[in-house]
């Protein structure tokens, strides 16, 4: 026979009850204090045995036999522990429910930022309130260390907007009453409305359907060009921007003769600085960079204007701003830009459609330019990677912040320099064509 577990078993016959070993006094799975009420759906009982089991001693003497309990404290009430209920984590007052998502028990919904839920507030959709400023800290003993208030700048910023302006509104007037072509920094050319007798008269006064842009067969031939080293003296430059003239003439020159329109090479003005320079385009000012004045049919690279503490010996940029110069004075004889030219006057030079023409003329000058650039790295002249370098930059040029919005994006700049580049035709760089996000 098995044994019993100590405490529990039959009595031996006639004899008395063993005493139960008190470190083992197992409490009978159904029995409890008074007033304890099983949960629903707990554990079920176990049967008693016929009779009952038989008293004994508690665990301390003054109790009955069964379950021991402990002593009762003072705040005990009598007859045992009272049965608590558990009733769940009440429900916290909140925001109504968000439909299409099923409350879960016990919880409220979560509410973002915001105030406690005891404050119905709306949820603002998906943007963070402002922080509250933080508070300023003290240390015992010591006073508080303000915090100096940061300098103001708005005056300052101001004034040089203010003068900006200014500056802007004399050559603007300079540009309208003198016949400005191109005035900018770098390769930016603002384009000017006086009557220009180098390019009104030339070629098919036509723009969007010109001839040089609606022929799909034109197209820069590649060609090897024997480039002149580069160097900032005037005479090493003079003789690089030279040989890049010759190159261009020899690629832009059998176009023209496709369409049976007359082509005639740009003269060329290579200098130190731009002091001393009077054009029919820019009068005696010398605020100007590398342009072309189509009153003259003349390309003008300042040394001193093309950035070259920056690009340094990279040639390939200063050979891509004279690439799109030169362009400017493809549109010229093709007669694009004269038709541009009296547009801008009967439209207004600033207003929305004369910034629009200008932006149209200056990214069809960067879509040339990629056309030339394109030419002479087939042929040998270029590698990949000053095309790379040439295409960066292009990327890096466009209206910033503030300007009068007439040469377009830095983004539509590098595209249809690009463009040019990829496509080599005439007919791709139809800028006038283009939609106007294309042009902004």
């Amino acid at each position: 026979m098995t044994r019993p577990p100590s405490g529990h078993g039959p009595n031996t016959p006639g004899g008395r009850p063993p005493e139960p070993d008190p470190r083992r006094v197992q409490p009978p799975p159904h029995a409890g204090p008074p007033g304890y009420a099983p949960q629903p759906g707990g554990r079920p009982q176990q049967p008693s045995p016929p009779g009952g089991y038989p008293p004994g001693p508690g665990r301390y003497p003054s109790q009955p036999g069964g379950y021991p309990v402990q002593p009762p404290g003072p705040s005990a009430p009598p007859g045992g522990f009272p049965v608590q209920q558990r009733t769940g984590y009440p429900q916290r007052p909140g925001y109504p429910q968000r439909p299409g998502y099923p409350q879960r028990q016990g919880f409220s919904p979560q509410q973002g930022y915001g105030p406690p839920p005891t404050f119905a507030q709306p949820r603002q959709p998906a943007y963070r309130p402002p922080m509250p400023p933080p508070a300023a800290h003290t240390q015992t003993g010591m006073p508080a260390q303000q915090r100096p208030a940061p300098p103001r700048r708005r005056r300052w910023g101001t004034i040089v907007v203010v003068l900006i302006l200014l500056v802007s509104t004399v050559v603007l007037r300079t540009a309208v009453r003198t016949g400005l072509s191109a005035l900018g920094t770098g390769d930016k050319v603002q384009t000017g409305y006086s009557n220009d007798p180098g390019s009104e008269n030339a070629g098919v006064a036509k723009t969007s359907d010109n001839p040089l842009v609606t022929d799909d067969s034109l197209t820069l031939i590649p060609k090897k060009c024997d480039y002149s080293p580069w160097g900032t003296d005037v005479e090493v430059a003079r003789a690089f921007f030279e040989t890049a003239a010759s190159c261009l003439a020899q690629a832009w020159k059998p176009l023209f003769d496709d369409i049976n329109l007359p082509f005639q090479s740009p003269k060329l003005n290579v200098s130190a600085t731009t002091g001393g320079i009077t054009t029919l385009c820019t009068g005696n000012s010398s605020n100007f960079a590398a342009f072309y004045c189509s009153a003259d049919m003349t390309i003008y690279m300042p040394i001193s204007q093309l950035q070259t503490e920056i690009y340094k010996n990279n040639w390939v940029v200063y050979l891509s701003v004279f690439a799109h110069e030169y362009g400017h004075h493809v549109q010229a004889e093709s007669g694009i830009l004269g038709k541009v030219h009296t547009q801008r006057r009967d439209a207004g030079p600033r207003s929305d459609t004369g910034l629009e023409l200008s932006r149209r003329t200056e990214l069809q000058a960067n879509c040339f330019d990629g056309m030339f650039m394109s030419s002479s790295n087939n042929g040998g002249s270029l590698s990949n990677a000053q095309v790379g370098v040439a295409r960066n930059d292009m990327y890096h040029r466009g209206d910033a912040a503030g300007d009068m919005r007439d040469h377009g994006t830095s983004q539509n700049g590098g595209a249809w320099f690009e463009l040019g580049y990829d496509k080599n035709r005439t007919v791709q760089c139809n800028t006038f064509a283009a939609p106007a996000n294309k042009v902004n």
